[in-house]
């Protein structure tokens, strides 16, 4: 049985803002060694253009339209359209699927923004779960933040369970839709020649890694060395048989001259599916047992230079923590 929804007090909603915001600075320890100044390239700082929203028509009462953790990411480029984030779609436990969170979750939409929308964050306790909660955040970096030229954000996501019981086998669906993006293919428009990810250290299409179904629309990969091996791209045939290095997928335009990238560490898996479109690099949670927690972290980077120093400057703060 589905309990009645619990709200937090406006007051403790901005107060929790605050806490996330200072405890931003704690993501500094997953930044490059190297100086980002010192190898950024000139230009302009095009993080100015970044702003984070929400849409109202999104609490529809309709499951499909409701996307209650949804998040409108304005794109860096002149006229280049929106990024749509649902973070999470869906957050998982069990190899059955029992719900932590649901994009349909009927609850007033949470993400509290800050001026300028420079940054979103909220704290939720899941409808399905007592005592078991969510946060999740979004800020726009800056210029001195990303090497080479480009601009995006830093996620973070945290569960903490102060429940009764232990919620194996964690699976969330981070949901990167990108046909809102001009100039960035459109359902079922050759995707996976535009959707990449890393293999044995090279930046490798999904149309050249072959997957038991050669006609699969949903394609899936698991990070290597990761305990967990579950992507939902099984069921179709989609599974790839090389696992990936990491959960860094890259998206680029159909002129191939933009590219967005959406990376996580620790890395569980990536899915990719054409038909809607959408590209996941998906975190890792592990198995929480009462009185435990887990967060991971992220980025999406916009650039449209190369990928390979961006993907190295990911892979150096990569952490393999199974």
């Amino acid at each position: 049985m589905t309990r009645q929804t619990k709200y937090f007090p406006l007051g403790t909603l901005i107060a929790g803002l605050v806490l996330l915001m200072i405890s931003s600075a704690g993501l500094q320890s997953f930044q490059s060694k190297t100086p980002v100044a010192a190898i950024s390239q000139s230009g302009p700082d095009l993080s100015a253009n970044i702003k984070l929203s929400n849409d109202p028509a999104w609490a529809s009462d309709i499951r499909d339209e409701r996307f209650t953790y949804g998040l409108n990411v304005q794109s860096p480029w002149k006229d280049g359209g929106k990024l749509f984030l649902l973070f999470p779609e869906h957050l998982e436990y069990n190899p059955v699927g029992n719900t932590i969170l649901r994009h349909y979750d009927k609850l007033p939409l949470p993400w509290i923004f800050s001026a300028g929308g420079k940054m979103a964050s909220y704290r939720v306790e899941s409808l399905a779960l007592n005592n078991v909660f969510v946060e999740s955040t979004a800020r726009v970096l800056t210029g001195h933040d990303l090497p080479f030229g480009a601009a995006g954000l830093r996620l973070s996501m945290r569960i903490i369970n102060n429940g009764t019981k232990t919620l194996p086998v964690i699976r969330p669906l981070i949901c990167m839709q990108y046909k809102g993006l001009t100039g960035f293919p459109g359902a079922l428009q050759d995707n996976f020649k535009h959707n990449f990810i890393i293999v044995d250290g090279k930046i490798t299409s999904l149309a050249d890694l072959p997957t038991k179904n050669a006609n699969a629309t949903f394609k899936g990969c698991v990070v290597k060395g990761c305990p967990q091996n579950d992507t939902r791209s099984e069921k179709e045939g989609g599974l790839i048989e090389k696992n990936m290095d990491l959960a860094l997928s890259i998206v680029t335009s159909e002129d191939n001259k933009r590219k967005v990238i959406i990376w996580w560490t620790p890395g569980k898996s990536m899915i990719a599916n054409a038909r809607i479109p959408c590209l996941h690099a998906d975190p890792y949670f592990g198995t929480l047992k009462p009185g435990e927690e887990a967060s991971a972290q992220g980025y999406i980077v916009f650039t449209e230079g190369n990928v390979e120093p961006i993907v190295s400057f990911l892979e150096k703060m990569d952490k393999k923590v199974y």
